[in-house]
């Protein structure tokens, strides 16, 4: 047993991992879709904005 000891990686921690990583990329597309939705959202208030100004 002693060259399994330099090496404790079972299959579950690996799971978790890349559970975590999926986690984390859903998180960041979220962020992504509200920024762009916000960025979306002030473009077209500019633009609502110059042309009720005109």
């Amino acid at each position: 047993m002693s060259h399994r000891t330099h090496r404790p990686a079972p299959k579950r921690r690996r799971a978790r991992h890349r559970l975590v990583v999926g986690l984390g990329q859903a998180a960041l597309y979220a962020a992504t879709a509200t920024l762009a939705g916000g960025l979306v959202r002030e473009l077209l208030h500019l633009v609502h904005m110059s042309v009720s100004s005109c």
